[in-house]
């Protein structure tokens, strides 16, 4: 029978890349927030948009930011995890986030 033994060094890249990647997508995250609240905040002076249309945005903006946290949270536990003496891993760079596009009357 053979048995495989993996280096711990390699596991440790692979979990401090994770650890930037949760990162990265709670800025993603951030982000969404935001741009649905500037989307609710638009609409706020326009009587063609729905009653509904706003708080629905802002709820779902606070469902991004609660995502947001919780994958910092993941992201710390995980650090922790990891041990002590090990660097930080670098955030990443966010891809850019595209929406589809609105219909505008």
């Amino acid at each position: 029978m053979v048995s495989h033994s993996t280096p711990a060094q390699p596991i440790a890249a692979e979990l401090l890349d994770r650890i930037a990647r949760l990162r990265t997508d709670a800025e993603l995250m951030d982000g969404y927030a935001g741009r649905l609240l500037a989307t609710a905040a638009t609409l706020s002076g326009r009587t063609a948009a729905p009653e509904w249309s706003r708080p629905t945005l802002a709820r779902q903006a606070a469902a991004c930011r609660t995502t947001a946290r919780q994958l910092r949270a993941v992201a710390e536990a995980l650090l922790t995890q990891a041990g002590p003496g090990r660097s930080r891993p670098r955030r990443r760079q966010a891809a850019p986030a595209v929406l589809p596009a609105v219909q505008r009357k």
